[in-house]
């Protein structure tokens, strides 16, 4: 089987979830998996050896200006020290690629900040970039990863 250029998938046909909500207002979304490593020098080698001792999972969504919804978590986290954690889904479903669902669910979602305010005289539509952590993860539906 060959790969052909209607297998490729458009970013366009994804969906963000927040706590099972849609947050339709997404431009953006990308989440991360670095592992942890420990230099490991061994005896005769003139080349550095690694252990993976773990693994720390970090993103960031960008949204169009429509709420002051993030703005809102980090205010009640300076006022009151509640700091809520969230479920995280994105769904990719590209029909026309013919490559199936990707669900990928993060777990533990934290954001790390947010902008509280901003203009812009030159922007056509205001945006706002929230980074994040997550503590877990998991991957229910993947892509088909054979060629017809």
């Amino acid at each position: 089987m060959s790969f052909r250029a209607q297998n490729t998938i458009s970013g366009k046909e994804g969906r963000l979830f927040l706590d099972g909500e849609e947050l339709a207002y997404i431009k953006t979304y990308e989440a991360t998996i670095e592992k942890n490593k420990t230099d490991v020098n061994i005896m005769g080698r003139r080349m550095t050896g690694h252990k993976t001792t773990g693994a720390n999972g970090t993103g960031t969504a960008t949204f169009y200006k429509v709420s002051s919804r993030f703005i809102r978590l980090m205010v009640d986290y300076v006022k009151t020290g509640r700091d809520p954690y969230f479920t995280l889904q994105s769904v990719l479903d590209d029909k026309s690629s013919g490559r199936g669902v990707e669900r990928v669910t993060l777990f533990e979602v934290n954001f790390d900040s947010a902008k509280v305010a901003g203009l812009d005289v030159d922007s056509d539509a205001l945006e706002e970039e929230v980074p994040f952590t997550f503590e877990d993860i998991d991957l229910p539906e993947e892509l088909n990863d054979t060629f017809n």
